[in-house]
């Protein structure tokens, strides 16, 4: 379907990141889209009035019946990134609510179920092609969540409702947060924002580019039952975070990779005594020191996905964002 005129579709994660920019590229597609939020307030101005608003979140499953209700796709874009800080609360928004998110698509006769993974599931892998078929390393709390919340998204899939479950990398873009303001605030603050000089490799995917993922996902055939890495390129740190270090005329500061190692074991020691999940860990530091690419030959394959947006197109859009909130001049 290359049509969305009329087609009823629910997204969740409507007043976030990535959920944002995809709702708001269905409501332009002219689709009819409900968005599952707990706070309508905080929809983006182009959202507001331009859909329906169902009132919950993923702590409120008694809510999904109505939120689903004659919906043919729902987009799963909600999850838990860190808050609050528990293995309880990680595992039930990232794990639970996706199992009862889609038995309640099923339930009410939608016909795409679209979840949402990360690449985190592969876990941090120093050199290498990684595809699809590498297997998982639950490493860390987030990691371990998002692995298992895709078994728990593919055991609802039926002859009538299919499932497909997309694999993000670094996103970033207008209204972006850890791969987009965050590099921006470092830099402007003099603080480091590479480790070991930036030698590893970034996986930057611009947020339209991810975007118009999720929507050949949801008519595409192929992708039943598929999961789906999707990045734009494989770079270095210093070459992705340079350019917002450019942004603001400051140099991409480093800190050497022993000293970052031992700040990440230090949370970990913390994490074991209050017994949260770490908020850094030597397996993150992996992620950004680590040289693999990701392949992205089967979104190619079988979704005839590629990116849109060339990096130098995304850095430019995202800096005239920049230019228009004030961070940069």
């Amino acid at each position: 379907m290359s049509d969305w005129k009329d087609c009823p579709v629910l997204v969740t994660g409507a007043t976030g990141f990535i959920g944002s920019h995809l709702a708001e590229r269905l409501v332009v597609e002219g689709a009819r889209v409900r968005v599952l939020v707990r706070d309508p307030q905080k929809l983006i101005p182009s959202l507001i009035d331009r859909g329906e608003v169902a009132r919950g979140d993923l702590l409120q499953p008694a809510c999904f019946a109505s939120a689903v209700r004659e919906c043919e796709i729902v987009f799963h874009v909600a999850g838990w990134l860190g808050a609050p800080p528990s293995r309880e609360a990680a595992y039930t928004l990232n794990v639970t609510a996706t199992r009862q998110l889609a038995e309640a698509a099923r339930a009410a006769g939608v016909r795409r179920f679209i979840g949402t993974s990360s690449v985190a599931v592969y876990g941090p892998v120093t050199t290498g092609v990684v595809d699809e078929t590498w297997p998982h390393w639950n490493v860390y709390v987030y990691a371990e969540t998002k692995s298992q919340g895709e078994p728990a998204a593919f055991a609802t899939m039926t002859d009538r409702l299919g499932v497909s479950v997309i694999r993000p990398a670094e996103v970033y873009g207008p209204r972006g947060g850890a791969w987009t303001t965050l590099p921006i605030n470092l830099a402007k603050r003099g603080l480091p924002m590479l480790i070991g000089g930036g030698q590893g490799y970034s996986h930057p995917v611009y947020v339209e580019n991810l975007v118009d993922a999720y929507l050949l996902a949801a008519t595409r055939d192929e992708a039943l039952g598929e999961a789906f890495t999707i990045c734009d390129t494989d770079i270095p740190w210093r070459e992705f975070y340079g350019r917002y270090a450019a942004l603001v005329g400051k140099p991409a500061r480093s800190v050497p990779t022993w000293l970052a190692w031992g700040g990440a074991l230090a949370a970990e020691m913390k994490a074991a005594l209050t017994r949260q999940p770490a908020n850094l860990s030597r397996a993150q530091l992996g992620f950004v020191t680590g040289r693999c690419v990701y392949s992205t030959e089967k979104a190619h394959r079988l979704l005839d996905w590629s990116p849109r947006f060339s990096l130098d197109d995304g850095m430019q859009r995202t800096a005239e964002w920049l230019r228009e909130i004030g961070m940069i001049n």
